[in-house]
C-alpha cells in the first residue's frame, strides 16, 4: 500500500460527535528519534536547494505526521510554511504533491472552504486516483454538506474497498446521521487493519483505539472506554490523545486526583490551551472555582493569541468557553457565529442555538436546533442542548421526548466531559 493510501489528513474539530478528526497513520516503523533524524535530513536538503520542491513536499508532510503524533500546533505552522515554498518552486499542474499536502494542511487550519478548493483541483489534474475524494470529503463533512461528502467517500470506497482511508470516513458519516452501531463495526474494522500493518505502526493502532474508547464514553459505557485507553497506551506509551482521552474518563468517574495528575502531565510537554480549559473545567465540576480561574485564564490567553495570529482553530472552543466555562453568553453568541460562518455544520448549529439560549434569544435557538437535529444525530449533548431550548420556548412535550433521547444515547450525559 502506498503512502498516499496510508496517510489520512483527517483534520477538522474534534467533535463530541464522537471521532477525532486528527488521524496519524504513521507511514515507517520509526522510533521518534528517527522521524526526528527524518526532520533534519530534509531541512538539511531544502537549505541545500531551496528550488527541491520535492524535498519541501516530504517536510511539509513529516511535520503533519508530528502534529498528529505530538499535538505540537508548531508542526502545523512548520507545515504550512514547508508547502508554500513547494508551491513556489512549482506550480500545482506540476506539482500534485504540493497541492495534496496544501489541502491536508489547510483542513489541519479548520480552513475547509480552501481544503475543498484545493481537493476539487487535485480531482481535475488527478481525474483516475482516488486520493482526492479523501480530502475532498474530509473538507465536505466540515462543512456541513452530508450529502456530497457521502457521494465522494462511496466513490473512494466502491473503488478502494475496506481501507485505512475508507473505514474510519465511513463511521464519521453513520455519526452524523445517528448510526451508532454501524459507525462501531467501521472503527472496528479499522483497528483490525491496523494491527495488520507491515511494518506494524503502533500509532494507528492507538488512534484506532481512541477513536472506539471515545465512542463508548459517549455512549456512556466506561468500562470498555477504559480498556480502548489503556490499549492505546499500551501500543504507543505516554500517547497525548490517549492520556486526554483518559483524563476526561476519570473526571467523570470523579477520580478526580488521577484526572488531574494526567492533565498535569499533558499540560507539561503539550500546553496546547483546550487542555488547559479542560483542567479548568474540571476543578468547576468538583466545585473549585479558585482553582479553575487560573486555568482557564491561560486558555483564553492562549485562544485569543492564536486568533490574533489570523488563525481560526479556536472559533468553536471559544464558543463553549464563554458559554459554559465562564458564563459569558454574549460573547459565546459572537464567537459561534464566525464558527458558524466558518463550517456550517450540525456541531456548529448546535453550538450557536446552545449559546443563543444562554442569552435568553430562545427564537433564534429554535431554528438553529431544527438544523442541527436535521440528520437524526444521537449526539447525547446535542440533544440534550435541544430539548432544553425547546422545553424554554415552551414547546414542553418536544423538549422533554429530547431529553429522554438523550438519556438513551448516553445514560451518563450530565457528568464531566471535555468541550471537544
Amino acid at each position: 500500500m502506498s503512502p498516499h493510501r496510508l496517510l489520512l489528513a483527517f483534520a477538522g474539530y474534534a467533535q463530541r460527535a464522537g471521532l477525532l478528526l486528527g488521524l496519524l497513520l504513521t507511514l515507517s516503523a520509526n522510533c521518534r528519534a528517527g522521524q526526528h533524524e527524518l526532520l533534519g535530513e530534509l531541512k538539511a536538503k531544502v537549505k541545500a536547494d531551496a528550488a527541491d520542491f520535492v524535498s519541501w513536499n516530504k517536510l511539509a508532510d513529516a511535520e503533519l505526521r508530528q502534529l498528529s503524533a505530538t499535538g505540537d500546533p508548531a508542526c502545523l505552522t512548520r507545515a504550512a510554511e514547508a508547502v508554500e515554498h513547494s508551491l513556489q518552486s512549482a506550480n500545482p499542474e506540476f506539482n500534485h504533491g504540493g497541492l495534496a499536502v496544501r489541502a491536508r494542511v489547510a483542513l489541519a487550519s479548520h480552513r475547509f472552504t480552501e481544503a475543498r478548493r484545493d481537493a476539487e483541483l487535485l480531482r481535475t489534474l488527478m481525474p483516475d486516483s482516488t486520493y482526492p475524494l479523501q480530502f475532498l470529503g474530509d473538507a465536505l463533512l466540515n462543512l456541513g454538506e452530508y450529502e456530497a461528502a457521502t457521494r465522494a467517500w462511496h466513490q473512494l470506497f466502491a473503488r478502494d474497498g475496506s481501507t485505512l482511508a475508507t473505514e474510519p470516513r465511513l463511521a464519521q458519516l453513520d455519526l452524523v446521521y445517528g448510526r451508532t452501531a454501524p459507525a462501531h463495526e467501521h472503527l472496528t474494522a479499522a483497528l483490525a487493519l491496523a494491527e495488520k500493518l507491515t511494518p506494524p505502526s503502533p500509532e494507528t493502532v492507538a488512534w484506532c483505539h481512541v477513536q472506539l474508547g471515545e465512542l463508548a464514553f459517549r455512549s456512556g459505557d466506561w468500562e470498555t472506554a477504559g480498556k480502548h485507553y489503556t490499549a492505546a497506551l499500551t501500543a504507543q506509551p505516554d500517547y497525548y490523545s490517549a492520556l486526554d482521552h483518559l483524563a476526561e474518563l476519570r473526571g467523570a468517574q470523579v477520580r478526580i486526583d488521577e484526572a488531574i495528575a494526567t492533565y498535569t502531565h499533558l499540560l507539561e510537554n503539550l500546553p496546547r490551551p483546550e487542555l488547559m480549559q479542560a483542567l479548568g473545567d474540571l476543578y468547576l465540576s468538583i466545585g473549585k472555582p479558585a482553582d479553575a480561574k487560573p486555568w482557564h485564564d491561560r486558555a483564553l490567553t492562549a485562544y485569543l493569541a492564536s486568533v490574533e495570529r489570523g488563525e481560526v482553530l479556536y472559533f468553536h472552543h471559544l464558543t463553549g468557553f464563554y458559554a459554559d466555562s465562564v458564563k459569558e453568553p454574549a460573547k459565546a453568541v459572537e464567537w459561534a457565529r464566525r464558527d458558524l460562518a466558518l463550517r456550517p455544520s450540525i456541531q456548529a448549529c448546535d453550538a450557536l442555538a446552545w449559546a443563543l439560549h444562554k442569552a435568553g434569544q430562545n427564537e433564534e435557538a429554535t431554528g438553529l436546533v431544527s438544523k442541527a437535529l436535521a440528520t437524526g444525530t444521537r449526539d447525547a449533548h446535542i440533544l440534550y442542548h435541544a430539548g432544553l431550548i425547546r422545553m424554554a420556548a415552551g414547546n414542553v412535550a418536544d423538549g422533554s421526548a429530547l431529553l429522554q433521547q438523550a438519556l438513551a444515547a448516553n445514560p451518563r450525559y450530565n457528568t464531566f466531559h471535555v468541550h471537544r
